[in-house]
């Protein structure tokens, strides 16, 4: 079994339910993910920047629409899950859970009070950025040095309140030292990896896996070269589960795998927005492992080098230990 901590799968169902296409999860997502063996998905809710001002809260509502309904028409296959006995129920039905986060608070607009609709609506995560910096925090690549503001730790406040984990990915280093010492609530980095493993910008510093070892949070290792480095996704994941778990302790390292693959060519985002580069800058353009067998390639490195159980407990067991925990009841 496979608990992904991070996809952005919605944005192609929402599009194709647009253009009138009907249970797409089934369709074009279902046959990648069971022939992989996930069984629990974290589904972003993602504003590009063309939405990310006025339009942001109804681009949100759109895709979260688009999840209620690809799950009522997939007969089975698919439930959103909002509660950790939802979640046990899903699993025992054989239905691959889906479980709803925001990536990027823009939607809120600047009411953090906003966080506990969106809580009313099934959102179990939120990341405060995306790589632009907003009314609640500097993103990685728009970084103000203001880390958390003032609006961001009355966010903060309200999702603890509203049940609502934290996402670190995405924050600079300062706005998840902000985050680490003003949540109260379950905190994680669902798409991050060990920047000293593989040093780019949204890789997460030693001293941050430290805070979410002491939170009993969970790091998602993302798959996607430009943030995972230069060597195969094996090699290169069993690299920093094995860092990570020095670091914080083996409950720690999970999967955030970050496929996009399967998205249309849209609008670019700007130049300063992209992901950083890394050291090697074809990273960017080099094309992402296959979802079908990514997790299975990753599974055999870590085996390989730590044994069955760290390759069990990244792929789902620490993972879905941190979901029972953090969703409700």
């Amino acid at each position: 079994m496979i608990v992904d901590l991070h996809s952005d799968l919605l944005i192609d169902i929402a599009d194709r339910r647009v253009a009138g296409e009907r249970d797409v999860f089934r369709r074009r997502h279902l046959p990648a993910l069971a022939a992989a063996g996930v069984r629990v998905q974290l589904l972003a809710v993602f504003c590009p920047t063309q939405h990310a001002t006025d339009l942001a809260l109804r681009h949100a509502l759109r895709l979260i629409e688009a999840a209620y309904r690809d799950a009522d028409e997939s007969d089975g296959a698919f439930a959103i899950v909002t509660t950790s006995v939802g979640l046990a129920e899903a699993l025992d039905a054989g239905a691959i859970a889906g479980i709803l986060t925001l990536e990027g608070a823009e939607p809120l607009g600047r009411e953090p009070e906003l966080a506990r609709l969106f809580a009313r609506l099934g959102v179990r995560s939120i990341g405060l950025t995306w790589n632009r910096a907003n009314d609640f925090a500097d993103g990685t690549t728009e970084d103000r040095g203001a880390g958390i503001t003032p609006a961001g730790q009355r966010l903060l406040s309200e999702m603890a309140e509203a049940g609502i984990a934290l996402d670190l990915s995405h924050l600079t280093e300062r706005g998840a030292y902000d985050a680490l010492e003003h949540a109260t609530g379950p905190v994680f980095a669902s798409h991050s990896n060990a920047a000293a493993v593989y040093d780019t910008l949204r890789n997460v510093s030693d001293d941050v896996l430290r805070g979410i070892a002491e939170r009993d949070g969970v790091c998602g290792l993302n798959l996607l070269p430009v943030l995972i480095g230069p060597a195969p996704v094996g090699e290169q994941a069993a690299a920093h589960r094995d860092h990570i778990a020095a670091i914080a302790g083996d409950d720690v390292p999970a999967i955030g795998g970050d496929f996009v693959a399967f998205l249309p060519h849209g609008p670019s985002e700007p130049h300063h927005l992209q992901p950083p580069d890394g050291f090697d800058a074809t990273l960017a353009a080099a094309p992402e492992p296959p979802r079908e067998t990514a997790y299975g390639d990753v599974r055999a490195a870590v085996a390989a080098r730590s044994g069955d159980a760290a390759a069990d407990a990244l792929l789902s067991g620490n993972a879905l230990a941190f979901l029972l925990r953090a969703l409700p009841s």
